[in-house]
């Protein structure tokens, strides 16, 4: 079997937004925790920020961020994903997208007040550069939401072995040598000009998974399994 195969989000790019597909349920379910932490963060103050989102795929962060208020160019590789993305969002102004390499887009230093990095890490060559371009962009005291899976058994487990063998994800979407410690993201941050703040552990709403079969988590103290953490641009 292939492992990280970025083909199949080329492939599934008609389905980015069909809540209810084998490619994208569990994506739509997991967003739902990675949006609210965003909001959570910027409560009150998405209006009007500038945000680039880097390997937005369909726009699943970018266009509910943008009808918040924000600011928001999503960038990807992947020309049927853009092409999703525009379709979906037509006719928002405070949106576009564009297709671009998240370790070194077109993008002004210092154009952003938010930078995501959702689901991207784990898949790129070389990922401390996405980690770098996103300090380039970052206004100083701009924030780097960083949305990934960590390298442990518990993850190779849960993450590939049971989410893919049941289909809950499509089979192919990870290689676990390419999991993520915080400690190593920590590191690529400060490397680049960023200051890491503690990762935020998720747990496995196991109920709600097998109830809705599709991923559901929710906050939790681990970070066993996926977790996020946010760098600021010193």
């Amino acid at each position: 079997m292939i492992r990280n195969d970025l083909g199949l989000y080329e492939r599934e790019a008609a389905r980015w937004w069909d809540v209810d597909s084998r490619f994208a349920a569990s994506l739509h379910a997991i967003n739902e925790h990675r949006l609210a932490e965003v909001r959570a963060r910027f409560a009150g103050r998405l209006a009007g920020l500038a945000v680039i989102d880097l390997g937005c795929g369909g726009g699943l962060m970018a266009e509910p961020l943008a009808r918040a208020g924000a600011r928001v160019i999503g960038c990807d590789l992947g020309a049927a994903s853009v092409a999703a993305a525009r379709t979906h969002a037509a006719g928002m102004p405070a949106l576009d997208y564009l297709r671009a390499d998240a370790r070194q887009t077109p993008f002004a230093a210092g154009c952003a007040d938010l930078v995501l990095a959702a689901d991207i890490l784990e898949h790129i060559d070389g990922w401390p550069a996405v980690v770098a371009e996103a300090a380039r962009l970052l206004v100083p005291g701009g924030l780097l939401y960083v949305s990934t899976i960590n390298r442990t058994w518990r993850a190779r487990l849960l993450a590939v072995h049971v989410a893919e063998g049941l289909r809950l994800v499509p089979p192919g979407t990870h290689d676990p040598a390419r999991f993520i410690r915080p400690t190593e993201l920590a590191a690529a941050g400060d490397l680049a000009g960023l200051s890491a703040e503690p990762p935020n552990g998720q747990r496995l709403r196991w109920w709600a998974t097998l109830r809705d079969w599709r991923v559901r988590v929710a906050p939790g103290r681990s970070t066993a399994l996926e977790y996020s953490q946010w760098l600021r641009r010193r």
